[in-house]
């Protein structure tokens, strides 16, 4: 769903600056975050189910939001949510990626966050 079909469906909510948890309808929310989120989780699931190789969920973020997410967005999460994300770290089944910074176009907060370098206004293609 692009960013303005969103906005214009749920016009009072700041999906940018609300944490994932407190979306509407969970992990079903139509809004960009969720919706990237999910086109991975089933890319990952089709690479799993034709290959050897297991593939995870790759979060990419550039060095200033690896740093958030790590040290700030984690330890802040409810306890439920902080520890299924340490442990889906931990076994591998989501991985964590720090880019360079003249990567940060691909960085997920820089793309979906509330502040960025180059903010998109659509999902990019898979």
């Amino acid at each position: 769903m692009p960013v303005d079909d969103f906005e214009r469906d749920y016009p009072d909510f700041d999906w940018r600056n609300t944490p994932a948890y407190k979306h509407p309808g969970g992990k079903d929310c139509p809004c960009p975050k969720h919706e990237y989120v999910r086109e991975q989780i089933n890319y990952t699931k089709q690479v799993n189910a034709g290959g050897k190789d297991k593939a995870s969920v790759t979060l990419r973020f550039c060095p200033d939001h690896y740093r958030v997410y790590v040290d700030e967005v984690v330890p802040s999460m409810p306890f439920k949510y902080r520890m299924f994300t340490k442990i889906a770290l931990r076994v591998g089944a989501i991985r964590v990626v720090r880019l360079g910074h003249m990567q940060s176009d691909i960085c997920f907060y820089c793309k979906f966050g509330s502040g960025g370098y180059g903010k998109k206004t659509e999902l990019p293609p898979v």
